[in-house]
């Protein structure tokens, strides 16, 4: 993650809490009630529906501080796509990491392609784990709400035990039911709606995000695949290059073995049909 994004994360909290109260003291929670369809705001729907948009807010700032990291890394594999050369290995970029892991792959004799392929599987991982906390939160919203509605609805049945005081009369069951229970129900509902329309926004933001960082990650993969297929053998693969050198030698040394167990084989042979013939010998007399 780069500074920008590290501080961008680490304010998102102050931020989300500071705007959140605001919107609150100008009467926007209040509003926000009302038009999902809550004829009241109590003050504990009010409290809730501020910490929801204050979670959503983080939420959002810290899924946007992965935006400059996405267009930053789409101009570094433009330029990659353009030329290779003019990408520097000190850049703390996707193409510039795999550049430099490529040149000392290269230089060691390595497989290129396996050690890119890592590279690969490192950078989803590092992604992954960098949205942890942002699901965790994406989560929660909804969860808040139904806090939300839990405590407005403990309140609204407070609000009609008082008002009813004890009293059997239908009239005054019907009036508490019209004046504390309807309105605290709608508002308690109006709450768990509100985390949830926030929570759908928010979970389709992180999605486009992701979606932008695999398909960042994905081609700067690409870009190596096509430079590795267009370079030479053995530029591209030096340790496939200098196994085939050892081949063949071993292979010639294994010809000069055969070749001479050949000859020791044909002399054998020779060996043996002069001992199977038979025999002449000549018994000579001396004087």
């Amino acid at each position: 993650m780069s500074r920008y994004g590290w501080r961008h994360s680490a304010f998102a909290p102050v931020v989300g809490l500071m705007v959140s109260a605001l919107l609150m003291v100008a009467g926007f929670v209040e509003m926000l009630l009302v038009s999902v369809g809550a004829t009241t705001a109590p003050a504990a729907a009010e409290l809730v529906v501020t910490l929801i948009i204050a979670v959503f807010l983080t939420t959002v700032l810290r899924i946007a501080r992965a935006v400059p990291d996405i267009r930053r890394e789409s101009a570094a594999t433009a330029r990659a796509v353009a030329s290779v050369q003019a990408i520097k290995a000190t850049d703390d970029t996707l193409v510039a990491r795999r550049l430099k892991l490529f040149k000392e792959a290269a230089e060691a004799g390595n497989d290129c392609e396996a050690v890119l392929s890592a590279r690969s599987a490192l950078d989803d991982t590092e992604m992954a784990n960098k949205h942890h906390l942002d699901h965790a939160l994406i989560w929660a919203l909804p969860v808040f709400g139904f806090i939300g509605t839990a405590l407005t609805m403990g309140a609204m049945v407070n609000s009609f035990s008082n008002a009813l005081d004890n009293q059997a009369d239908p009239g005054v069951l019907i009036a508490a039911l019209k004046q504390h229970v309807l309105p605290e129900l709608a508002s308690a509902f109006g709450v768990t709606l509100i985390a949830l329309f926030l929570s759908v926004l928010a979970f389709g933001a992180m999605a486009l995000v992701e979606r932008a960082e695999r398909a960042s990650v994905a081609a700067a993969d690409e870009v190596f695949l096509i430079y590795i297929a267009r370079l030479p053998a053995k530029q591209a693969a030096p340790a496939m290059h200098g196994l085939t050198q050892e081949l063949a030698l071993s292979r010639g040394r294994t010809e000069e073995l055969v070749k001479g167990l050949d000859a020791l084989r044909t002399a054998v042979e020779r060996l043996s049909a002069v001992e199977s013939r038979p025999q002449k010998y000549t018994l000579v007399r001396e004087p």
